[in-house]
Order: structure tokens, then C-alpha cells, then sequence
């Protein structure tokens, strides 16, 4: 972005954002740099929630990618997975189901599971 279009746009942050000149005074509001994000993805986690709590969100149409874990049919519904997932976030099914939006995606479920029937996602 051009250095006359950043100005702008700080200006306009500044303005609509009076509060920041307490936290930037006078010219060192020049610090901060403006850009703008077309496309991607924001992965939101809120850690302080038992189970965490996850979401992810496309920005500018991007695609959503599959990430942790699943359970695939080869479960047998043994329960080994819930036994040690730290989250608490598979529930009883056939198969067994992992609740994407509360898994730490630390893969526990699937270094326990007898019988490999925890797979990537993606």
C-alpha cells in the first residue's frame, strides 16, 4: 500500500478509534502499518472452556481446510479413544464421532486406538 494510502487509512483509524492516541501519541501513530487481508482462513480458540472451544472462518471466500482428526468404520466402539481424549469430546456412535469444535487435535484418540481407525482429516 502506497505510503500516501497509509496515511489515510491510520488517520481514519485514529478518528474512528479516538482512544489510540492515548496509546500512540503525536507521530508515533506512523508506526503502524495498514493492510488488508483478501483471503484466508482465522482459526479461533477459546482454551479457557472445558471442552476448547474452535472454529474456523474463511475470509474472502477461501476454502475451509479439514484438520484433526476423524474416526473412520473400522472402529469396533471399544471407547478407548474417549478414554484418553483429554477433552472429553468424542461421543459413543458407529463409529465413534469426534466433535471437530472442541478437539485440542493433540491425536491421543488416534496413538491409542487399537484398531487405527482414527485418521487424519484432510
Amino acid at each position: 500500500m502506497a505510503e500516501e494510502e497509509q496515511g489515510k487509512w491510520i488517520d481514519t483509524i485514529f478518528e474512528e478509534q479516538p482512544y489510540l492516541a492515548n496509546v500512540y501519541p503525536g507521530e508515533t501513530r506512523k508506526i503502524g502499518i495498514v493492510f488488508a487481508i483478501k483471503e484466508g482462513t482465522v482459526e479461533y480458540f477459546n482454551l479457557g472452556v472445558r471442552p476448547i472451544f474452535r472454529e474456523t472462518y474463511s475470509l474472502g471466500g477461501a476454502p475451509v481446510p479439514a484438520k484433526g482428526y476423524r474416526i473412520s468404520e473400522r472402529c469396533i466402539g471399544c471407547g478407548t479413544c474417549v478414554k484418553y481424549c483429554p477433552q472429553a469430546c468424542i461421543r459413543e456412535g458407529k463409529p465413534f464421532v469426534i466433535e471437530q469444535e472442541h478437539c485440542l487435535h493433540c491425536a491421543n484418540c488416534k496413538e491409542h486406538c487399537p484398531v487405527q481407525a482414527v485418521e487424519a482429516r484432510g
